[in-house]
């Protein structure tokens, strides 16, 4: 069956079932390991070690399952290190209890700082992650989760070369 067949007949399916959480704005924080690059950025990123940890923070909005998320991060390439920007969608799975499933798409700039010259000094591209969460209540915060995640990111560099990173990230969510 084409994936696009299947996703549109699962979809009301989805978004039908209970959601985990109620609507509400959120802010999330991760961090997570050295990043694997892929295309171009294969050689840059496996050409010294950058001290640069990996970290993400975003602000989001729920409606339910579906969430639309503004977020920042910073992660090392190599010797050099990148800077993203990006707006995501977000649509949450429940999976059993207050474990649950969630996939992220989304368009992002990245600014690369210490690489080759010919990337460029920003790429564009998409992301794109799956993840899982375990959602709690918390006294006096309401709403979290915990939650783990692996990204792809697929850029477009000055040069008109292609490449990625793939990142793994752990983190945790508050309800504002």
């Amino acid at each position: 069956m084409r994936p696009a067949v299947l996703l549109s007949a699962l979809l009301p399916a989805l978004l039908a079932a209970p959601a985990l959480a109620s609507a509400g704005t959120y802010v999330s924080l991760g961090i997570g390991g050295s990043p694997s690059g892929q295309g171009d950025l294969t050689v840059a990123a496996s050409t010294g070690d950058s001290d640069v940890p990996q970290q993400r923070i975003a602000l989001g909005h729920s409606l339910g399952r579906l969430a639309i998320e503004a977020s920042v991060g910073r992660f090392g390439v190599g010797a050099g290190d990148a800077i993203a920007a990006g707006a995501h969608a977000r649509l949450s799975v429940p999976l059993d209890g207050n474990f649950g499933a969630y996939g992220r798409l989304g368009v992002e700039r990245v600014w690369l700082r210490e690489l080759d010259p010919r990337f460029g000094e920003s790429a564009d591209g998409m992301v794109a992650g799956l993840g899982l969460e375990y959602r709690l209540t918390m006294p006096l915060l309401g709403q979290a989760a915990i939650w783990a995640e692996v990204s792809q990111d697929e850029l477009t560099f000055a040069d008109d070369s292609k490449g990625g990173v793939r990142l793994w990230t752990l983190g945790a969510t508050l309800g504002l």
